[in-house]
C-alpha cells in the first residue's frame, strides 16, 4: 500500500478557513482512507507544502482567485507530481477563469462518493468532474458536466472531531450543518440553485452529531449552518435539546425574518438579531422573490424587543433589477424606524451581483450602486445608524470573476489585485463585456 500525501488548502486566512465546514468535511473524508494522509493549510502556511501527490483547494469566494493563482504558481515547482483539484461553490457555478491552473474541478458534493479518492489516484473517467484540458474551456463544455450530490445528507461523512480556535469567524464553535440548499425562491441567490434540491438532516441525526461532536471537539458554542436556519421544521426542538443538555451558546448563520418566533429567540439567547430584507420596499422584495412583508419585519422586531435584544443588523442590496428612487428611500426610512426602537442598529449594503446559475444571471451590474451606497450612508449617519459595505471595486471584480471565461486566467496572474485588474479592464474597454446584460 503506497501512502498518498495530500494538502488541503483554504486560499485565505486561517480565521475564515477554520470556520469553513467544507475544510472539515474534506479533511475527515480523506483521512478515513488508510492510504491517504491529508493535512490542512491556509494562506499563512501553505508555502511549506512540498512533494505532495495531490493539492486540493476549496473555492468559496471569487475574490480569493488572486490568492489561488499565487498559491498554485508557487506550489507547482515544489510539487511536480501533484494533481491540482478545485472544488466548492465557485467550482460548481463557473470555474472557467481558473481553468488554466487546475487539472480538474469537482462539480458537486463529495459525501457518500469515492470521487476524491479516485482523482487522487489519477483516474480520469470520474462522474461529476470537469477536466478543462480534456473537456474544453468553453461555457458549453463546462455546462455539459452533470453535478453529483447526495440525495440525503447522512452522518457517515460528517466531521465529528473538528479543529477550533478562538480567532475563528464563529469563535470556538462546533459547526453543525442542519441543511443544505434553500426552500425559498430568491432570484439572486446562487446557493438555492447549486445546492438544489434543499435537504435537511433528521432531528435524530442532528442530536447524535451534537452529542458526538461536543465530546470530541473543543468548543464553547454550536454554530448552526444552513442558508436558512429558521426554515428547519425542528429548529426549536434542536435548540432546546442543545441548551438543556449542554447549556452552551447557539449561534445561527442567518435567520429569515418570517421564521423569527418568541420560542426561537428564547432558546437562541442572541444579543443582536441579524435579518436580511435585501430591498427596502415590499414591491421590490416581491419582484426578487424575497417574499417577506413589512408586517413580517415589524413582527420580528417586536419579538426581538420583547426578548430584550438591543441590537439589530440589516442586510440590503442596491442596484437590483427594476430598482427605483423610492426603493432606496424605503431602505432609509425602514432603517430609521428600526433605530427608533433599538439602541444599536447597523446596516450592511452591497451592490447586487448577477451570479451564474441564478434567475438574474443575465441582468447587468449597476455601476451607479456606489453613489447609492454613499447616499444611504450619508442619510443615516445623523440618525446614528452604522452603515458598512465592501470595497466597491472588489465587488465589481467579483462580478467579473463570477461571469468570466477562461481568458481571465492570464489577467488574474498578471494583475494580481482587484484594483489592478479593474484598471486594466477599464483601459481596454472590456468592463461592459462582463458587467453588461448578457444575451
Amino acid at each position: 500500500m503506497t501512502m498518498k500525501n495530500v494538502a488541503l488548502i483554504y486560499p485565505n486566512k486561517f480565521k475564515g478557513g477554520i470556520s469553513c465546514l467544507a475544510m472539515h468535511i474534506l479533511h475527515h473524508h480523506l483521512n478515513k482512507y488508510r492510504d491517504i494522509r491529508c493535512d490542512m493549510y491556509f494562506l499563512e502556511n501553505y508555502s511549506q507544502i512540498k512533494n505532495r501527490d495531490a493539492i486540493i483547494i476549496t473555492l468559496q469566494y471569487e475574490n480569493d482567485y488572486f490568492n489561488v493563482v499565487k498559491i498554485v504558481e508557487k506550489l507547482k515547482n515544489k510539487n511536480p507530481e501533484a494533481i491540482f483539484i478545485g472544488g466548492g461553490p465557485c467550482s460548481m457555478s463557473n470555474p472557467l477563469p481558473l481553468s488554466d491552473f487546475f487539472d480538474v474541478f469537482v462539480i458537486g458534493e463529495i459525501e457518500s462518493t469515492d470521487i476524491m479518492y479516485r482523482l487522487i489516484n489519477r483516474e480520469v473517467d470520474v462522474e461529476g468532474t470537469y477536466f478543462p484540458e480534456y473537456h474544453g474551456k468553453s461555457k458549453e463544455n463546462f455546462k455539459s458536466i452533470k453535478r453529483v450530490y447526495p440525495k440525503k445528507l447522512g452522518i457517515e461523512d460528517y466531521p465529528i472531531n473538528q479543529f477550533t480556535h478562538p480567532s475563528g469567524a464563529y469563535g470556538k464553535a462546533y459547526l453543525l450543518e442542519i441543511g443544505r440548499g434553500c426552500p425559498r425562491r430568491c432570484k439572486f441567490c446562487m446557493a438555492r440553485s447549486i445546492y438544489y434540491p434543499p435537504r435537511f438532516r433528521s432531528l435524530e441525526d442532528l442530536t447524535y452529531l451534537v452529542d458526538e461532536g461536543l465530546k470530541h471537539t473543543d468548543a464553547d458554542k454550536v454554530a448552526l449552518i444552513a442558508p436558512s436556519v429558521g426554515d428547519y421544521k425542528y429548529i426549536v426542538d434542536l435548540c432546546k435539546y442543545i441548551k438543556e443538555r449542554y447549556n452552551i451558546q447557539i449561534s445561527p448563520s442567518s435567520l429569515r425574518v418570517d421564521t423569527v418566533s418568541e420560542e426561537l429567540l428564547e432558546v437562541l439567547d442572541i444579543k443582536t438579531l441579524t435579518i436580511a430584507p435585501e430591498a427596502g420596499s415590499e414591491r421590490l422584495r416581491d419582484y426578487i422573490g424575497k417574499d417577506i412583508s413589512n408586517e413580517d419585519i415589524e413582527r420580528a422586531l417586536e419579538v426581538a424587543k420583547e426578548k430584550g435584544i438591543d441590537g439589530i443588523k440589516l442586510y440590503f442590496m442596491v442596484g437590483l433589477p427594476t430598482e427605483e428612487k423610492e426603493d432606496i428611500e424605503e431602505i432609509i426610512s425602514l432603517s430609521k424606524d428600526v433605530k427608533k426602537k433599538f439602541r444599536k442598529v447597523s446596516i450592511s449594503i452591497n451592490p447586487f451581483i448577477p451570479k451564474p446559475c441564478t434567475e438574474f444571471e443575465r441582468e447587468p451590474f449597476n455601476m451607479e450602486s456606489k453613489a447609492t451606497i454613499k447616499y444611504i450612508e450619508k442619510s443615516l449617519k445623523r440618525h446614528g445608524v452604522r452603515v458598512s459595505y465592501e470595497n466597491f471595486n472588489s465587488m465589481v471584480i467579483q462580478c467579473v470573476l463570477s461571469r468570466g471565461d477562461a481568458s481571465l486566467g492570464n489577467l488574474i496572474k498578471e494583475y494580481n489585485k482587484p484594483n489592478q485588474l479593474l484598471k486594466y479592464l477599464k483601459k481596454k474597454g472590456l468592463l461592459s463585456k462582463y458587467l453588461g446584460a448578457l444575451e
